[in-house]
């Protein structure tokens, strides 16, 4: 998280509670001329160390024969080498797509992914402040066995020593804590799922999912000690009762995928039924591929 993250995120918690400027005086604010600062009053500015800028970043390979399905180097020596940034608008990853009545976007193919997500730890207080200097936690990344772009989000209840500019930099330590009874964490599922692909830093794109416009926007996590990029498509989905991503479906203009012809939505962004991860079918309602892909539909408006 930047110094600008932060500043912003206690910037926006101002702007939430907006009444507080009318409130009554509490008795207990001085209300006479500000004292003269005093240093040893003064919190000290979060470091880069604090804020996680100095950690070593995770080498990201997307398109390895253990990460990728459809996308795999071995079957196209131009997709980018391990931790070599891209662009998701490349007309090999950007795909057009239209919706119910005629609505147009684009989807970015990331491939095919698991419908059970894995886990994203966000840090809390006990009493629901957001803990702004403490990344999120992952504990999978492109080539290990399960890893999904899409995550669901636990939120970690922390005690008032929480130590909190990023301390926590792995999984099996968010899995330590919870496990000690004594310790005063703790962590349930929010039943709402991410879409968050991991990517080489410096990758961009152009296009936000959720109806929204602008790039998307470029986050860390933490995973096994160090700062792994990812870009932010969708963050207010719900996953099914099973803890699974619900499935939409796109259809192919021919019989294969990368046929001529945009694909076809069966639901739209903000509209009920859609998901980001979709059964591929062929003109004639046959799969077309075997899972499912995650092709978050972007760059729209509800229609």
């Amino acid at each position: 998280m930047t110094t600008t993250r932060l500043l912003s995120a206690l910037a926006l918690g101002a702007l939430l509670f907006p009444g507080r400027a009318t409130a009554q005086v509490d008795p207990l604010i001085p209300t006479g001329p500000p004292e003269a600062p005093r240093p040893e009053r003064t919190p000290q500015p979060p470091t880069p160390e604090d804020l996680g800028l100095t950690a070593p970043l995770l080498t990201v390979d997307r398109f390895s024969d253990v990460a990728g399905t459809m996308l795999r180097r071995s079957f196209d020596p131009g997709l980018p080498k391990a931790g070599e940034p891209f662009s998701l608008d490349d007309p090999r990853f950007a795909v057009a797509v239209t919706g119910p009545g005629g609505v147009t976007g684009r989807c970015y193919n990331l491939d095919v992914r698991p419908s059970k997500p894995n886990r994203y730890y966000v840090f809390y207080d006990r009493i629901g402040n957001y803990r702004l200097s403490q990344f999120p936690v992952v504990a999978k990344a492109p080539g290990d066995a399960g890893y999904s772009d899409i995550w669901d989000i636990w939120k970690v209840i922390t005690p008032d020593a929480f130590k909190e500019n990023n301390w926590i930099r792995d999984a099996a330590t968010v899995e330590k804590l919870l496990a000690d009874p004594a310790g005063g964490f703790s962590a349930s599922s929010t039943g709402i799922y991410l879409n968050a692909p991991i990517v080489p830093e410096g990758t961009t794109a152009d296009s936000k999912a959720e109806g929204k416009a602008g790039r998307a926007t470029r986050l860390y996590a933490w995973y096994q000690g160090k700062r792994a990029p990812f870009l932010y498509f969708e963050g207010s989905l719900h996953l099914a009762a099973d803890g699974t991503v619900p499935l939409s479906t796109l259809k192919l203009a021919g019989k294969r995928w990368g046929a001529d012809g945009p694909l076809t939505a069966a639901s739209w962004p903000k509209s009920a039924g859609y998901a980001p991860l979709a059964k591929v079918l062929d003109r004639s309602g046959r799969p077309a591929l075997q899972g499912a892909i995650n092709c978050p539909i972007v760059g729209t408006a509800t229609p």
